[in-house]
C-alpha cells in the first residue's frame, strides 16, 4: 500500500493496472516471508526483478536489508529511486546481455519471469536463468514465483508448453533450486495465481513451510 502523495502520483504512470493501485495489500508478501523465510534475516543486499511497489523491499528494509531492482517500467524505477532504493530501468530478458556487475545476497522475483520468453530462440531460457544465478553470491537465497502465462502472440502447441515448463524446472533444479508445486490455494496465498500454465515456485537456500 502507498500513502505518500508523491509515491501515489509517481505510480499512476505505471504500465500495469494492478501496479497503479495504491491500495494494493501487502498480505501476499507477509505470507511468503512466513512460509519461506522463517529464521532468515533479510539484512543483506538483494535484487528484486520486477519490484512492483517495492513491498518486499520495504519489508526487507525493516530487517536492515537493502534492495536493488530492475524493471522495464520507468514509473516503477522512479518510485524505487524516490523510496531510496537502487532501481535500474531494464527488461529482465536483457540481463544476459547487460549484467549488473555484482552479486547479491538474495534474488527475489514475484510473478514476472516467464518460461515462454524467447520460445522461438533456442537456449534463451537457459541463458536467462544462468544470468540470474550468476548474480547470486555464494550461499545466497532465491525465491522465484514465475508468471508462466502462455503468450497469445506466439503459437505454442500443448507439447511446446509442456516442454518449456519442463525445461524451466530442469534448468532451475540444475542450479540447485528446489521446485515447490503449489495448489491453487497456495498460489493465491502468495499472489502468483491467474491465467497461467502452472502454479510453481523455485527456491534456493530457503525452506518451504506451508
Amino acid at each position: 500500500m502507498l500513502t505518500d502523495p508523491k509515491e501515489i502520483a509517481i505510480i499512476q504512470g505505471a504500465k500495469q493496472k494492478n501496479v497503479r493501485d495504491p491500495n494494493r495489500s501487502r498480505e501476499h508478501f507477509h505470507n511468503i516471508l512466513k512460509d519461506f523465510f522463517a529464521g532468515v534475516k533479510l539484512s543483506g543486499t538483494y535484487l528484486d526483478m520486477g519490484p512492483g511497489q517495492y513491498d518486499f523491499g520495504m519489508l526487507a528494509r525493516e530487517q536492515g536489508g537493502s534492495c536493488h531492482a530492475i524493471d522495464f517500467d520507468p514509473a516503477v524505477v522512479e518510485l524505487g529511486n524516490y523510496k531510496g532504493f537502487t532501481a535500474i530501468e531494464m527488461n529482465i530478458q536483457q540481463l544476459p546481455k547487460h549484467p549488473l556487475g555484482r552479486q547479491f545476497d538474495g534474488i527475489f522475483n514475484k510473478f514476472t519471469l516467464n518460461a515462454f520468453w524467447g520460445s522461438d530462440e533456442p537456449g534463451a531460457q537457459g541463458r536467462l536463468i544462468d544470468a540470474i544465478v550468476g548474480h547470486m553470491a555464494p550461499q545466497a537465497w532465491a525465491w522465484i514465483g514465475p508468471w508462466n502465462g502462455v503468450p497469445k502472440s506466439v503459437p505454442l502447441s500443448p507439447a511446446d508448453v509442456t516442454r518449456l515448463l519442463d525445461e524451466q524446472r530442469h534448468l532451475f533444479e540444475g542450479h540447485g533450486f528446489t521446485t515447490c508445486p503449489l495448489s491453487v490455494w497456495q498460489a493465491r496465498r502468495y499472489g502468483i495465481n491467474g491465467d497461467i500454465a502452472n502454479n510453481v515456485a523455485f527456491v534456493k537456500n530457503l525452506v518451504w513451510r506451508p
